[in-house]
């Protein structure tokens, strides 16, 4: 490889020239190649933010805000939805899967609507699990629900035909349709439906 030469200024004041050794070279080489990456990558960033409508009726608490904004999510609003969607049998709390979230921000958009998702069940411990396969409920002995990976839902004035087909569109995880009691289960494991 040829060795660059550049100008320099001699402590003298006269212009003299300094050899750059190749590792000099492949290290600035190296450098603005990163460099370039970096601001590409940074660039394909998805730029906004997402907004999630969440209300759980059995605890009346709300959730209308910002939940990820600009590449990154809002950690406030992360602990605002894992306290909503906790077990509140229990009051247990556990971190609600982002992809769930994420999830349930693209039905709100194929929905095109601004009515907020009713959450009826959320994470779910064990214990609850137990209680409610004891009262005849059926849930699954690996419940989704169990990891924070999973929501029952429904939404006013929108039949459960339409957000069961529009969950099931994004293939995204497993649905099911429980109409007798009126909700959908949405999760973000297997891609499955019911």
């Amino acid at each position: 490889m040829p060795v660059d030469r550049t100008a320099v200024e001699t402590e003298h004041g006269r212009a003299g020239t300094r050899r750059l050794g190749r590792r000099t070279v492949l290290g600035v080489a190296a450098s603005l190649v990163f460099l370039a990456g970096f601001d590409r990558a940074a660039l394909a960033l998805p730029r906004g933010e997402r907004r999630l409508l969440l209300y759980n009726p059995h605890t009346d608490e709300r959730f209308e805000d910002v939940f990820w904004c600009d590449g990154s999510y809002v950690p406030d609003s992360l602990k605002h939805i894992n306290w909503l969607m906790r077990d509140f049998h229990r009051d247990a709390v556990a971190p609600i899967d982002v992809d769930l979230l994420q999830l349930l921000h693209r039905i709100g958009q194929r929905l095109e609507t601004r009515r907020p998702f009713r959450i009826l069940s959320g994470y779910r411990t064990a214990a609850t699990n137990q209680l409610l396969q004891r009262e005849g409920w059926a849930p699954a002995a690996h419940s989704e629900h169990l990891f924070g990976k999973a929501a029952d839902i429904c939404m006013d004035r929108v039949s459960l035909r339409h957000l069961h087909r529009a969950a099931v569109s994004l293939k995204a995880g497993g649905v099911g349709a429980y109409p007798r009691d009126h909700f959908i289960h949405v999760d973000v494991g297997p891609v499955r439906v019911w």
